[in-house]
């Protein structure tokens, strides 16, 4: 399995990919490269910014908010990307990281980073809480 995944973890990552239909990112089954589907590069994003005891709970808010899809758009277009960030909600956070537009918020570095930032603040509730 994926070294990003801490042992006492794995059975509840297997569990919750399978059920996601993305178990063959892991364990034995081959492994799609980050670029091969934008969920690969979601998850990869996910991956790449959040710590590994809140792992698997990121993967299941983005995998609600927007099905793993980068470029998920809803609110009339407001919530943006993997973990629907709230653009106008939100835009003295984004802007104090440094993002200028909107689109940047369809990166999913960005958009987890951004994620991430409001889970330090608020917890999970901008989500509506636990996922």
């Amino acid at each position: 399995m994926a070294s990003f995944i801490p042992r006492r973890l794995r059975p509840a990552a297997i569990a919750l990919l399978a059920s996601l239909g993305l178990a063959g990112l892991v364990g034995g089954a081959p492994r799609l490269l980050a670029s091969d589907t934008p969920q690969a590069d979601a998850l990869d994003a996910i991956r790449q910014v959040w710590p590994a005891e809140h792992l698997l709970s990121a993967i299941q808010v983005a995998y609600k908010e927007s099905g793993l899809t980068p470029t998920a758009r809803g609110c009339g277009g407001d919530c943006i990307g993997l973990f629907q960030i709230h653009y106008t909600a939100n835009r003295r956070l984004i802007a104090s990281m440094g993002i200028e537009t909107s689109e940047e918020l369809l990166d999913p570095v960005v958009n987890s980073t951004v994620a991430y930032r409001l889970f330090r603040q608020a917890g999970w509730t901008p989500w509506s809480g636990q996922p």
